[in-house]
């Protein structure tokens, strides 16, 4: 009983006093959207995964009314969950994040327990046509683990527990609320708010 009363208490941002996080995050959508959606996610998470459509969705439903902001959250108990942000972060580095992440949801099979990971991320950076040589490099740049250890640090000070978890517009979206109808319900009362 305490679990459902704790989930769904609104956690509120505030401007005063914001969390750490990677500067310059992944967005879509413009910068003046009146709904806000900041997702932290894991790219070895199997629920991440099938969400990855339903954002995409609600995206195309709501336009320009919405900015997607992408966190890094990868979970302790998934091996491969660190390499892979940094391939997705190596991709941001080619203009290709969100390409790289889609690619990371759907291949998740191939590469989340492969024992040599970086073969099966390197082959989803040719898939995308980025110059892989660049890809190899910055896959291994301690400035990708430093923006991917700043969004765990802003996720652990908001309490981020699992992933995926959301935001929008500064309230943490409860766990039974945490499906299509229940975000698109939450957009929509953050735009009858006025944003």
């Amino acid at each position: 009983m305490a679990f459902l009363i704790m989930s769904a208490v609104a956690l509120t941002l505030t401007a005063s006093d914001p969390p750490p996080g990677a500067t310059s995050p992944p967005t879509l959508g413009p910068s003046n959207a009146p709904v806000a959606i900041e997702m932290f996610s894991d790219f070895q998470c199997p629920q991440c995964a099938r969400s990855d459509p339903m954002v995409k969705k609600l995206k195309s439903e709501f336009g320009d009314k919405v900015r997607f902001l992408f966190r890094h959250f990868p979970m302790e108990k998934h091996q491969n969950a660190i390499l892979a942000a940094c391939a997705a972060e190596a991709a941001a580095r080619q203009k290709h994040f969100w390409e790289m992440a889609e690619a990371l949801y759907r291949t998740q099979w191939m590469w989340g327990e492969a024992p040599a990971p970086r073969v099966a991320l390197i082959d989803r950076a040719k898939e995308l046509g980025l110059n892989v040589p660049q890809f190899e490099e910055d896959l291994d740049k301690a400035e990708l683990r430093e923006r991917i250890s700043a969004d765990q640090d802003r996720g652990q000070a908001l309490g981020v527990k699992s992933t995926p978890w959301i935001f929008i517009n500064g309230y943490s979206v409860p766990n039974a609320e945490f499906n299509e109808s229940g975000i698109r319900a939450s957009i929509q009362k953050a735009l009858a708010k006025g944003g």
